[in-house]
């Protein structure tokens, strides 16, 4: 592939179609996935110390739930994208949106562990079914080349899922106990995002058309070719790095920021305020000169994230370091969302876009899934300090594996 190409995709890549904004089914889907990820992911981390506090069970065990949840989304996101690929995107994001609610809607009236452990084992399947990357494949299908316009509206406001979860549910917690703000959470994914998704996907304008063909080849047939590529394994351990990386802060946010002394209400504050500096990543990335290529900001990105934990670290000696840590991580992170979906299309492809994508995904929320345990593990064995060392390690491996992608795609152009 020539330069000039090169960069006409990537410019094409990060500017937004008009034609976008007024799409009700593509705005549908952008509120749909903010709620999705506000009740079914950001909940936890949210409500992360007041589980630990009334069912005592500890901080690493009750963390290791979310592991779980999310192991088991890396796992079902293969036959997910499967399904995307055959067409039955809509019933199967309204259908997970629905049975998620219901499942969380369980959570107040458990009193063992093990009930714990289930019911956000079952969410994981829900959530593999109803996120980001079902989500972006159902329109990558529809949309082809010109998926990244509706991916980027998607991602601008359902960045803002952070941002509406931690102070609405820490609200509700406090005036009316954890239990009440479980329940507001699953009105708001199951009486509204659920029926969202089934209009938003609607009954073939994002399962069939441009690109939307219904395939039949097996997995191993459409995921084969893509595996014997090294650049998948080093956007899979990038991306993997990634989720790991912010897993682990965003899982532990609250407590994370207190050990640096930062007081509960500023805390909740700051990291509420992550879903608006992921939207103004987003909001940057379009201002970037087009000549320069999707993966080269993604290795800047991955500089954000070693910078915010470096931030973290000093927040202790002024209040402007958490701010800046909220800042580069959320812009980060938020940058690396666009980017994901995008260079896995460009570099690896469209066609089997549910498989591939999901193959690429599964490091991904491995990263997500291992995040909560693997912090409050690191917790627990050398405090919070050691956490925010880890996390900056791991951004130096998406750099690393971000530059030899870099290197590799130049050797095949």
């Amino acid at each position: 592939m020539s330069d000039s190409s090169q960069r006409s995709r990537v410019q094409e890549s990060i500017l937004i179609d008009r034609s976008v904004w007024k799409t009700p089914r593509i705005w549908c889907l952008a509120v749909a996935e903010t709620l999705a990820w506000a009740g079914l992911l950001y909940l936890f981390p949210a409500l992360l110390l007041r589980w630990e506090s009334d069912f005592e069970w500890g901080r690493a065990v009750v963390s290791g739930a979310l592991t779980s949840a999310l192991v088991i989304a890396a796992v079902t996101g293969v036959f997910v994208g499967r399904l995307i690929d055959r067409g039955h995107g809509r019933v199967l994001m309204s259908a997970s949106a629905l049975a998620g609610a219901g499942l969380i809607a369980v959570l107040p009236v458990i009193d063992r562990l093990w009930q714990f452990y289930l019911i956000w084992s079952l969410v994981g399947v829900m959530m593999a079914g109803c996120l980001y990357e079902p989500c972006f494949a159902v329109v990558t299908r529809q949309f082809g080349s010109a998926a990244k316009s509706p991916i980027i509206l998607i991602t601008l406001v359902a960045g803002f899922a952070g941002t509406l979860c931690f102070p609405l549910a820490t609200s509700i917690a406090d005036a009316w106990g954890w239990r009440t703000s479980v329940w507001v959470f699953s009105f708001l994914v199951g009486g509204i995002a659920a029926p969202l998704f089934w209009f938003g996907v609607g009954s073939g304008a994002l399962e069939s058309g441009l690109g939307g063909r219904r395939v039949s080849v097996g997995l191993m047939q459409a995921a084969r070719p893509v595996l014997s590529q090294p650049i998948f394994w080093l956007l899979a351990i990038a991306f993997g790095a990634l989720s790991l990386n912010h897993g682990m802060i965003i899982s532990h946010a609250l407590p994370l920021m207190e050990s640096r002394g930062v007081s509960p209400g500023v805390a909740v504050l700051a990291a509420s305020l992550f879903g608006v500096a992921q939207v103004i990543g987003r909001l940057c990335l379009l201002g970037f000169n087009p000549r320069i290529s999707l993966v080269s900001i993604c290795g800047w990105a991955f500089v954000a994230l070693c910078l915010a934990s470096v931030s973290l670290v000093a927040a202790s000696t002024a209040l402007i370091f958490l701010f800046l840590f909220v800042g580069l991580q959320g812009g980060g992170v938020g940058i690396q969302t666009i980017a994901k979906p995008v260079v896995t299309a460009e570099v690896l492809g469209r066609t089997h876009f549910g498989t591939i994508s999901a193959l690429v995904s599964f490091a991904y929320i491995l990263g997500w899934a291992f995040g909560p345990s693997v912090a409050g593990i690191v917790w627990a064995l050398s405090g919070y300090t050691a956490v925010l060392k880890v996390t900056f390690g791991l951004g130096l491996l998406g750099l690393l594996c971000v530059r030899l992608t870099i290197y590799l795609s130049r050797r095949q152009a």
